[in-house]
């Protein structure tokens, strides 16, 4: 039996970019017809893969929310955290029953300084193969700004 795992990567991969992935996979022959060895489901099978909406920094994620937001650094608090020590303290949270800790932990953990966060570069992305789009880093960080509007749980 073959088996598949889609992992979304990369410092950023948005649920429409994954349905996107998940389509252009289905939509696969499932084994490679004739001399030109087209992408097929069979090259996936039994493997883990990599997409990703774009690829981003910090402080690119920073100069998306100044625009989207029509804001200049001078309008934030600007506070600088060493990522070990904030995935630390979203453990304790974690640890203490404070759900907001997991996120913290999660969105920190890609920016160690080890490069775990950016598979692109360390496993690299289906995207070329599945002919997946690099995404508007500002159109996403307006959904996020809006869905940071409610309460994720």
């Amino acid at each position: 039996m073959s088996g598949l795992c889609v992992v979304s990567g990369a410092l950023g991969t948005n649920r429409l970019q994954v349905g996107r992935a998940v389509a252009a996979l289905l939509s696969l022959p499932i084994a490679s017809t004739g001399a030109g060895k087209a992408t097929c489901l069979e090259d996936f099978a039994n493997k883990v893969i990599y997409m990703s909406s774009f690829t981003v920094s910090q402080k690119d994620m920073f100069a998306s929310v100044l625009r989207v937001t029509d804001t200049s650094v001078s309008d934030w608090s600007i506070t600088e955290e060493p990522a070990r020590e904030r995935y630390a303290t979203g453990m304790k949270q974690i640890q203490a029953g404070e759900k907001e800790g997991f996120a913290k932990m999660l969105y920190t953990r890609v920016f160690y300084d080890d490069g775990v966060g950016d598979v692109e570069r360390s496993r690299g992305t289906v995207n070329a193969a599945l002919g997946l789009p690099e995404e508007d880093i500002d159109e996403a960080t307006k959904v996020a700004i809006e869905r940071s509007k409610t309460s994720p749980w």
